[in-house]
């Protein structure tokens, strides 16, 4: 049970705001930053782990560049909301 006191007029949609806010939550300005810069820096060290005359497989290598790719897009889709 809630306990905050609001007027009866405004309980209805108090309720739609929080039930909008569960299923599509909104990040602050600093967890954007700080996330875009946390993905963004996982995908340049993929990247650069999949470079020619680094160790490792050919093979190997590909997905690591795949999965850096990935970690960009992902840095750049969190400013799209």
């Amino acid at each position: 049970m809630s306990t905050t006191s609001l007027p009866e007029h405004s309980k209805g949609s108090a309720l739609v705001v929080e039930a909008d806010l569960r299923t599509n939550p909104k990040d602050c300005l600093a967890c954007r930053v700080i996330g875009t810069a946390a993905l963004g820096g996982t995908g340049i060290y993929a990247l650069n782990q999949s470079r020619a005359h680094a160790p490792g497989s050919v093979v190997g290598k590909r997905i690591m560049a795949g999965v850096g790719v990935c970690f960009l897009v992902a840095s750049a889709l969190r400013w799209s909301k």
